[in-house]
């Protein structure tokens, strides 16, 4: 259990080898994207297919470099991270949704309250 928890006090800014992987993986994701559009946008001209397809090809070695500059033990990390946080997330809509039906329920009974109090006002007065 102490393992677990000194793995995620890892001090993000601190660490030249972990930012510099990380800024390599969003970069590479950046690129692989760029690489797409413009095998996708200029597929007829020859020019930009080879250089979309080369840009692409470039990402992912970026992306491989930076996930080994990171570490498996990182991304194992942030993989579980991610799952927790979803996880809760599903939980904490669940538990929304079930409790939906039953305050709209109430708001509809004490809005016919307030308009039965109106109607019963309004004979009175009469």
């Amino acid at each position: 259990m102490d393992q677990i928890q000194a793995e995620q006090k890892i001090i993000w800014w601190k660490d030249r080898k972990l930012l510099a992987g990380i800024i390599l993986v969003i970069l590479s994701f950046i690129l692989g994207l760029y690489g797409k559009l413009l095998f996708i946008v200029k597929f007829y001209e020859p020019f930009y297919l080879i250089t979309g397809l080369s840009i692409y090809a470039f990402s992912f070695i970026l992306l491989f470099i930076g996930v080994f500059l990171v570490g498996w033990e990182t991304v194992r990390m942030i993989q579980q991270r991610m799952y927790h946080h979803a996880k809760r997330t599903v939980r904490e809509t669940y538990h929304y949704t079930k409790r939906l039906p039953k305050r709209g329920y109430d708001y509809t009974k004490e809005l016919h309250k307030k308009s039965m109090d109106k109607i019963k006002k309004s004979m009175v007065k009469k």
